[in-house]
């Protein structure tokens, strides 16, 4: 849930950058990319993934970037207008020097909104109705209206206001949420919008540039500039695995639903989380462009996704490894933390504390094991599950249904 911020009461000192001339900016991003692609003639090598996995479980280290005052924003911002004295590399081109960042800054900006929620908040056992609950970032991706934020960005909203990089506000609507991918599209009544263009995820490579574009803390327009830090790094709550981009760039509090922008000034990624440790600094994440398409797709058409749905919760606190089924004679597997009641799980006989160990022809031996499995099925599946209930073998036909649907 979003904590309440104050960000209304900052923004009256946010500088809002002058009207952007579009062919001026299309001009600097072409001289940009021209002298910062020059080095680079050689062939590009295919890739390899990483295979890294991190597991968020109880207690731990993603946080998620919704509303919320809290921190410092970090170094490294640039000044769009391109009067600042940012901390990027500096090219030399015809005109003098220039950052690649300017110009991606100048093509992508107009593209940025800032959301605000609003709802019913509780004040000492008090509800109190129509406060505002906090703020985010969000993209327009159609330009008739259609903006992609984060889930966690609108979640527990009645109302929703957007405002354009001009400052003209909206009344927004939201379309549609899913709650496993962490995306909303909001709807405004207005046309003719700047588009950011969408580029392909797959391309990027460890080590580019990438920038961040949104409103961490209230502040429009801030941009922060930083690399590509990992590829398909997996982080896993209690119950959904997302496939993310690790970046450096400065992702604060606020900066979720703005946009992760590579070299060429296309939108890659979609702000999400940052890691939050004492020992950590430097790593935020991105939903990959590439898969939040069709995402957005299915949400315009259907106002959520559709999913397989097992209908149990898993802690990996709860994981049995190879020493704990050794010391308690029990099969190695995940313990289910907790059954929804009346969901597919519950019908088909498995209860809590029960530890699956297999599933079809499949050994479970961690969340991600099971994780995969039901997102390579389809909605009407029947799985067979192997369970152990204290010491008792249990086999339970489960039939997936639809699930997380928001209304």
């Amino acid at each position: 849930m979003l904590e309440k911020n104050n960000n209304d009461m900052i923004q009256d000192a946010v500088y809002t950058p002058a009207e952007i001339d579009d062919t001026d900016a299309a001009a600097k991003m072409e001289q940009a990319l021209h002298v910062y692609a020059e080095p680079q003639k050689k062939k590009k090598e295919k890739r390899s993934h990483s295979n890294f996995k991190a597991i968020v479980a109880t207690g731990l280290i993603c946080s998620l970037v919704g509303g919320g005052i809290g921190g410092v924003i970090g170094a490294n911002s640039v000044d769009v207008s391109g009067s600042g004295s940012g901390a990027s590399v500096q090219l030399v081109g015809n005109s003098g020097e220039i950052s690649p960042v300017i110009a991606i800054a100048q093509k992508v900006t107009p593209s940025i909104v800032g959301v605000k929620t609003y709802g019913t908040y509780n004040y000492w056992g008090q509800q109190i109705t129509n406060q505002e609950l906090g703020s985010g970032s969000g993209i327009i991706f159609r330009e008739d209206g259609y903006i992609v934020t984060n889930y966690h960005v609108i979640e527990n909203a009645t109302s929703v206001t957007v405002t354009l990089n001009d400052g003209t506000e909206y009344d927004a609507r939201i379309v549609g949420s899913d709650s496993s991918s962490d995306l909303a599209v909001l709807k405004v009544e207005a046309s003719g919008l700047p588009v950011a263009e969408f580029g392909d995820s797959d391309e990027l490579q460890i080590g580019e540039l990438v920038v961040a574009i949104g409103n961490p803390l209230g502040y429009e327009n801030t941009v922060t500039d930083g690399i590509v830090s990992g590829l398909n790094r997996q982080l896993t709550n209690y119950t959904d695995t997302m496939t993310l981009i690790q970046t450096n760039a400065a992702i604060n509090s606020g900066n979720s639903g703005g946009a992760l922008v590579n070299s060429k000034g296309e939108v890659v990624g979609i702000n999400s989380a940052k890691l939050v440790a004492s020992n950590a600094e430097g790593m935020g994440f991105a939903l990959s462009i590439n898969e939040v398409k069709p995402i957005l797709e299915e949400l315009i058409s259907k106002g959520h996704v559709s999913r397989p749905y097992l209908g149990v919760t898993i802690n990996s606190n709860y994981q049995v490894d190879e020493d704990t089924a050794e010391k308690y004679e029990i099969p190695m597997g995940i313990q289910i933390a907790d059954v929804v009641k009346g969901g597919p799980a519950d019908k088909a006989g498995l209860r809590t504390g029960d530890i699956i160990y297999k599933v079809d022809d499949t050994l479970i031996q961690s969340f991600e094991d099971l994780s995969d499995i039901i997102d390579n099925s389809q909605v009407g599946d029947q799985l067979r599950v192997l369970a152990n209930r204290n010491g008792e073998k249990i086999t339970a036909n489960v039939t997936l249904t639809e699930g997380n649907v928001q209304g």
